[in-house]
């Protein structure tokens, strides 16, 4: 069935299909029959919108003044939802989806319900940190599930991120974007990439598209992020080969030399610099003197450190403190554990 064919062919929305209803919301192929009253206290848009006197020719259902919305139905369910549930879309740290939290998140912001939009930014930056120490600490690790920290569970489908840059570039969260690029370039050959950035996706319903200079920022940082990549790992190849105070010169030299090695695949094939390298792989050099692996542990965080503060930069953006400025004056701070 194509749109044009769902468009008349409506079907009711039944947990937003209110007998007492004064107005039917049309957003795709569904009908919602709510209550200008409720819509009018949440929304000055809608309050304003609704203030129009209605055309004796407008289309009615049951008495009701049909009103459509040019935005998708996989929007407006979620963001009726909220307004009429207290439990359906709760404020963090409760858990929701990456489709909620995008409806309420959008439209939010379009029909200025504040609160809304501020509860779905706190989602939203839930996993798309500001500071490495967050990253580091929000980070999904298999071995320790207990250490994630957001309430969305990130999708499979990495097309998700495109969605994600486009909602934060509507709706002005410009902190969200240096880790919601660095995510869609993770684990990615560009040629993978390329069917997907250029055109429009969609992603369980929500349709989604790069703008162009997003498109050119993504490309330059894209190969700048895989480049980091080989960087990341020059705790291990860079000098000094014999770190001054090691208790066993030869051996770690041979240990750290062999672990190089082992670990070539993996940085041609991985452009995620902050997890080429993870808590678990030091165990891979459970031959190293005490001294030489603290001494590589200080260096490889100094490495990372340094990646992250210029990650905003890869991809065009401003600064850290100014993107951090932006998240404090738009949802406040300590919100996020």
């Amino acid at each position: 069935m194509d749109e044009a064919t769902e468009a008349d062919n409506p079907r009711r929305m039944e947990c937003l299909w209110f007998e007492d209803g004064s107005i039917i919301l049309h957003a795709g192929s569904m009908q919602y029959r709510v209550h200008r009253s409720v819509l009018a206290m949440h929304s000055p848009v809608f309050k304003d919108m609704l203030a129009f006197p209605q055309p004796a020719d407008s289309e009615l259902i049951d008495g009701c003044p049909v009103v459509h919305l040019p935005d998708p139905e996989v929007e407006v369910t979620p963001f009726l939802r909220a307004l009429y549930d207290p439990q359906f879309f709760q404020a963090f740290p409760a858990r929701t989806t990456f489709t909620h939290l995008f409806g309420c998140l959008r439209l939010g912001h379009k029909y200025g319900v504040d609160y809304l939009r501020r509860r779905a930014l706190v989602h939203l930056s839930s996993i798309f940190r500001t500071t490495l120490s967050e990253w580091d600490a929000s980070s999904y690790d298999e071995g320790d599930c207990d250490r994630i920290t957001w309430t969305w569970s990130v999708p499979v489908e990495k097309t998700s991120f495109i969605c994600a840059i486009q909602l934060a570039r509507e709706v002005e969260a410009l902190w969200v974007l240096p880790t919601a690029f660095y995510c869609l370039s993770g684990d990615w050959q560009f040629e993978e990439l390329r069917e997907k950035i250029f055109r429009e996706v969609v992603y369980d319903g929500i349709t989604a598209n790069l703008s162009i200079q997003d498109q050119h920022d993504f490309v330059v940082g894209f190969y700048a992020q895989m480049a980091s990549t080989f960087k990341a790992m020059e705790f291990l190849s860079g000098r000094p080969w014999i770190i001054e105070g090691c208790t066993s010169t030869q051996d770690c030299l041979i240990e750290r030399l062999r672990v190089l090695e082992l670990s070539q695949e993996m940085i041609h094939t991985y452009s995620s610099p902050l997890e080429v390298w993870s808590s678990r792989d030091w165990d891979l050099l459970e031959n190293l003197c005490p001294h030489c692996l603290a001494e590589l542990k200080q260096k490889h965080e100094e490495i990372r450190q340094a990646f992250w503060d210029e990650l905003p930069q890869m991809y065009g953006l401003p600064p850290w403190n100014e993107l951090e400025k932006m998240k404090s004056d738009a949802i406040g701070t300590d919100l996020l554990f």
